[in-house]
């Protein structure tokens, strides 16, 4: 039997004593890379859309965006450029981002009521107040009442914007409205659901005693040190209260976040969002920092 014998080519090399030829590119450096797999910086580019407009990056904005962020190192800056570009420092994104607040606000306080549900039922009521009008009626103060109630909401986050109301004014708005009525009917599961809402936690025996006093029979009360009369009393004093502070700011904290909000960040979040409670401050923050990011 012959016997075969194969040469590898590492065997070849060291029989004929040649070595590889040293082959070179001129003009072809090696393309930066800081680490981080595309996937990654796709997937916080993602998650950043969605949570300021609503909806996933187009395939331009994708390229653009991570090119952008690309060219910036992926740092801090960057990121926060993109923030502000989205958050309507771009006027392509000024309507949609308001529309996401609007929507994130419904689903807090309104089970997710659309925007077009609120107007429709205002202009109904507006018509109900001007057929009553017409027919001699006295009811029409009642639903130009409840229109106006709705229309309020629906303008509330574009005059947050535009520095017509602050924060606070634009959640008390949110609780103050037929939707939030029919959802927390009578006295009772409206001072409940105010409290959570607001403050994520149950009024205590005796702050739900004062609250019930003003609401159900309008007698006057003191919550919070303040005098309160009515509903609308009740929600003007919440939201005043440094604890709404504290709520609006975990709140946005965990759902951006995805944890629970610690002590020391709350401490330093009050000082970002400042007196007027601007949660636009926190927004930027936390999206554009290293956690939301998770480039590590």
């Amino acid at each position: 039997m012959t016997r075969i014998s194969i040469l590898f080519p590492t065997t070849l090399l060291l029989l004929t004593g040649c070595t590889p030829d040293d082959v070179r590119f001129e003009d072809n450096p090696v393309p930066h890379y800081d680490g981080v797999p595309t996937v990654v910086v796709d997937a916080y580019l993602t998650r950043a859309y969605i949570d300021l407009i609503g909806r996933e990056p187009l395939t331009g904005e994708l390229e653009q965006d991570r090119a952008a962020l690309r060219a910036g190192d992926l740092n801090e800056a960057a990121r926060l450029e993109m923030v502000d570009r989205l958050m309507g420092g771009d006027p392509n994104y000024l309507d949609v981002h308001d529309r996401k607040v609007f929507d994130d606000l419904s689903g807090r306080f309104l089970n997710g009521s659309s925007l077009e549900a609120l107007t429709s039922e205002m202009e109904f009521q507006r018509y109900l107040a001007e057929q009553d009008s017409l027919a001699g009626g006295n009811a029409y103060l009642f639903f130009n009442q409840l229109a106006d109630r709705l229309e309020r909401v629906v303008l509330s986050v574009d005059a947050f914007r535009t520095g017509t109301i602050d924060w606070p004014e634009v959640n008390r708005r949110f609780c103050d409205n037929s939707f939030y009525d029919e959802i927390n009917m009578n006295s009772f599961n409206f001072i409940y659901a105010a409290f959570d809402d607001l403050y994520g936690r149950t009024p205590t025996e005796a702050e739900f005693e004062q609250a019930y006093s003003a609401v159900e029979l309008g007698s006057p009360a003191l919550l919070f040190g303040e005098v309160i009369t009515n509903k609308e009393d009740v929600l003007q004093v919440m939201v005043r209260d440094a604890e709404f502070d504290e709520g609006a700011i975990r709140w946005w904290g965990e759902k951006l976040l995805v944890r629970p909000i610690t002590g020391a960040e709350m401490v330093a979040w009050r000082d970002v969002v400042g007196p007027s409670v601007d949660i636009r401050q926190l927004q930027r923050l936390l999206i554009s920092s290293d956690e939301y990011a998770d480039f590590e």
